[in-house]
């Protein structure tokens, strides 16, 4: 079973990809988070639990507080703590080149999605982490 985290501060981008992983019946458990900051504590505190932390994240880059980036520099750190792989996929609305080639500076970032999310590219990454 793999295991979903959803970081976005939009409500209406957790509604339209919960909605979507519903109708393909993809990602049996899915946890929806518009605090990215609250998320870092959480995978501190469950680094050491592999059932307790997700397999795949979906991370918006541009929200209030703490931002993407600052959630890739705090993750960057937690990464050693984890006793599993955790990847990390950026979906964003950003067309910005420059958010791309510094997404690259993170070996755990596996894509990075343009908004909206196509019910191709969800179906596409729940085969390749289901499969796995």
């Amino acid at each position: 079973m793999c295991r979903l985290l959803i970081i976005d501060d939009n409500p209406i981008e957790h509604l339209i990809l919960q909605r979507m992983i519903d109708s393909g019946n993809l990602f049996q458990h899915v946890t929806h988070s518009s605090d990215a900051r609250l998320q870092v504590e959480s995978l501190r505190e469950n680094s050491g639990f592999n059932d307790k932390l997700p397999d795949l994240i979906f991370l918006d880059l541009h929200m209030p507080d703490f931002n993407g980036w600052e959630f890739l520099a705090q993750f960057k750190e937690l990464i050693p703590l984890f006793k599993k792989t955790v990847d990390v996929y950026i979906v964003s609305s950003s067309i910005d080149p420059r958010d791309f080639s510094r997404s690259k500076n993170y070996p755990f970032v596996k894509s990075f999605v343009s908004k909206p999310f196509s019910k191709q590219t969800l179906n596409d990454t729940y085969l390749r982490y289901s499969a796995a």
